[in-house]
């Protein structure tokens, strides 16, 4: 277990493992996150023309 720590806190190549495996679980999150948000708020099409996207 030592010597993981040190390879990925003490080394250029273990921060970069951290780096980009931080990006690619970003990515992922983000995705999964969308695909819910896409299920929750359908599109309802192009909006009509008595609708100009203010509301007060």
């Amino acid at each position: 277990m030592e010597s993981i720590f040190s390879f990925l806190f003490e080394t250029r190549a273990g921060l970069a493992v951290l780096f980009f495996g931080g990006i690619i679980i970003v990515a992922i999150a983000a995705f999964v996150l969308e695909k819910r948000t896409h299920k929750i708020y359908v599109d309802r099409g192009p909006a009509s023309d008595d609708e100009d996207g203010w509301t007060l």
